[in-house]
């Protein structure tokens, strides 16, 4: 599982509440386990009553002690320890520590650590020695990606970076599914635009300036509409499937594998530009076709049927079907009501997208390296992403024999950890992946296995208006459909995010590449800040607004405080290395802003541990809000007269903007000096 650690004021003052505790324990002669014992330590709910407080309610049924009793007692200890760092610790009913802390000297020791630690402020060593791989993106390789998609990519591209920060080796892998019915209705598309049979609306051929994977979405649409119409064409979609699982005879027509192959090709090399205006990259494509013609999934079918895990119903629904049972009775899933009895191949021999998933899951921990299965693969470059990262591809070669581009196999896969990033509407089959692995005595990596859930992206009432959606029915959201046309874009978006930030910041001149990234910020954070169990119903104004819990926002108070160091460099003012004088006291925004900072890590940690990118983005949220607040509550710092207060405010925007610029890395900004 997923392993952090933090240091900061909260572990400290947990630290030392719990030798507190065990001088107590000991005076009252209680035989109990400190670490038995909750210790809630939060922000004070009031001012008043101090900078941290600590509830020990919960301890009196535990102790056998009145709650007042005990934090009585524990406080005569913490004085006892004469703790510099404290000014004051007192109790208030029914049963709260509370601590007054030495703002100036403990906000010296926050900004030093930070600014000692730099860019690796906020790191963590947890995940060292560990490799999680986090499979993500997943397009079919058919059509142009939709905004869909892109929470998902959003989603995994932060889970891998929040991982790496944490110490792990990430290997972030795209997985193509390249022989699915999307992929063949393509085909069958462009091959009855051949024939002359199939008309596009927008005409049939590729429009000057209309994007190849564009173009492919508006043949996915049409061809759906075909079957409608003409149901017998539904036959060829048969033929042109098993040609791409399956390849053709000699002389038998048209080579269907080839032209799926080319497609998949150039929809995925659409698909990775689309992702790198949002700075995602990757570690590895994997392709469905390849698992599938590389015999992997015929080996695991084996060793699933010799264990005996396997049924082939004769009579009912599922007659001549290959089946993993799961009991009696049926499940209910997005889908509606079907069997818990899992089908992994087909009366045609045909293999489900769950069989290929057991098998591509093994593959994940190195499993496939077993003698019975015997299965490798070969990798070798993609090219160079955006972000200097190589791109590496799976790929099946003419002969054995090694190429000089090549990787070592194993240098992929074999993950101790497995976190797969798709929708909730593939709970059910992700469970039956996980449960095979634990039926195979694969128990350690069946628990390791993490299916990243999240709810769907939809689209409001005004944006699915704007598309020609029937809205007349009232509802808040509606969801959209790429064999109907109803998305959008994913590219559209970003270009319209790019050119909504250049027409708001007219009087700055905001470049086109700044607006760039202002405009992925904006999506990013739009895409990672909800919870992962709220569906978003996609709303373009609300994507783009510049103030507010956006992405937008977190950028500009990014360059205030750039803008504000900037400015003390131009009055010739020079920025202290250390702080030998402090203040006599810290405003209550500067201390807010301190303790915010003091957490990142712990709240990086959080975030990470649980999986949750909108957790983080919350914090930067709040990281954002709360140097504001200090920008709006103190006077300019240029024109500070008191030196001491001028160094440490200096500092304070020094380790603010240090802490901003490590958190928005980690969300994939590109963190802009000036806007």
């Amino acid at each position: 599982m997923i392993q952090t650690s933090a240091k900061d004021i909260y572990k400290y003052l947990t630290t030392l509440i719990k030798h507190a505790t065990r001088t107590y324990l000991a005076r009252e002669q209680l035989n109990f386990d400190v670490e038995q014992l909750p210790f809630d330590l939060r922000f004070s709910a009031q001012s008043s009553f101090g900078d941290y407080s600590m509830p020990v309610m919960p301890w009196a049924s535990k102790l056998k002690r009145p709650p007042l009793s005990i934090a009585e007692a524990l406080v005569t200890v913490l004085r006892e320890m004469h703790n510099a760092a404290i000014e004051e610790i007192t109790v208030t009913q029914p049963g709260y520590l509370n601590f007054r802390l030495d703002h100036p000297a403990l906000g010296k020791a926050i900004i030093e650590r930070v600014l000692e630690a730099g860019a690796d402020f906020g790191q963590s060593n947890a995940g060292i020695g560990m490799k999680a791989l986090v499979e993500h993106t997943n397009i079919n390789s058919n059509k142009a990606a939709h905004v869909g998609h892109l929470r998902n990519a959003c989603l995994g591209d932060t889970v891998v970076r929040m991982l790496r920060a944490q110490g792990y080796q990430v290997e972030a892998d795209n997985y193509i599914d390249d022989t699915g019915v999307q992929v063949a209705d393509v085909v069958v598309g462009l091959i009855l635009i051949k024939e002359g049979i199939l008309e596009l609306p927008e005409g049939t051929q590729q429009l000057p300036g209309e994007p190849f994977d564009y173009y492919c979405s508006r043949v996915y649409v049409a061809v759906g509409r075909a079957y409608e119409i003409q149901p017998e064409l539904l036959e060829l979609r048969k033929v042109v499937l098993h040609a791409i699982e399956y390849g053709r005879e000699p002389g038998s027509g048209p080579d269907y594998r080839a032209m799926a192959a080319d497609l998949s090709r150039r929809i995925v090399k659409a698909h990775l530009e689309t992702m790198a205006r949002l700075n995602i990259s990757y570690d590895l494509l994997t392709w469905e076709s390849i698992i599938l013609h590389a015999g992997l999934w015929k080996r695991v079918f084996e060793v699933l049927r010799e264990r005996g895990l396997l049924e082939k119903p004769e009579m009912g629904p599922l007659a001549g079907c290959w089946i993993l049972p799961f009991g009696e009775g049926e499940v209910q899933t997005d889908e509606g009501e079907r069997t818990s009895n899992k089908v992994l191949v087909k009366r045609d021999g045909t293999a489900t997208y769950t069989a290929k998933d057991i098998a591509y899951q093994l593959w994940k921990f190195g499993l496939t390296d077993d003698p019975r299965i015997g299965v490798q693969f070969h990798f070798v470059p993609w090219g160079r992403q955006h972000d200097g990262r190589m791109l590496w591809t799976m790929y099946i070669p003419e002969d054995t024999s090694p190429t000089a581009e090549e990787v070592d196999p194993k240098h992929f896969g074999h993950a101790q950890s497995s976190i797969t990033v798709v929708d909730v509407r593939q709970s059910y089959p992700q469970q039956v992946v996980y449960e095979s692995l634990r039926r195979l005595g694969y128990t350690e990596q069946a628990d390791n296995s993490i299916h990243l859930a999240y709810e769907v992206v939809t689209l409001s009432a005004a944006t699915a208006a704007r598309l020609g959606v029937d809205t007349s029915d009232g509802r808040e959201f509606y969801a959209m459909s790429g064999r109907k046309g109803i998305e959008i874009k994913a590219d559209d978006l970003i270009y319209a995010a790019v050119a909504r930030m250049q027409e708001v910041e007219t009087k700055r001149e905001l470049s086109h590449e700044a607006a760039a990234i202002l405009a992925a910020s904006a999506i990013r954070y739009f895409m990672i800040r909800f919870n992962l169990q709220q569906i978003i119903a996609l709303d373009i104004d609300e994507v783009l607004r510049p103030n507010g819990d956006t992405g937008v926002y977190l950028q500009y108070a990014y360059a205030r405080a750039n803008s504000i160091l900037r400015r003390l460099q131009d009055a010739s003012y020079k920025e202290p290395e250390q702080l030998d004088m402090l203040p006599g006291y810290l405003e209550q925004s500067e201390w807010e802003l301190l303790r915010h900072i003091d957490a990142f890590p712990r709240r990086l940690a959080e975030a990470s541990a649980q999986l949750a990118p909108h957790m983080l983005a919350s914090y930067a949220y709040d990281l954002a809000a709360h140097f504001s607040d200090f920008y709006e509550h103190t006077p300019p710092i240029v024109r500070e007269t008191d030196e001491r207060v001028k160094a440490f405010r200096t500092l304070l925007v020094r380790a603010t903007l240090q802490t901003m610029d490590n958190a928005l890395r980690i969300l994939g900004f590109v963190p802009l000096e000036r806007i």
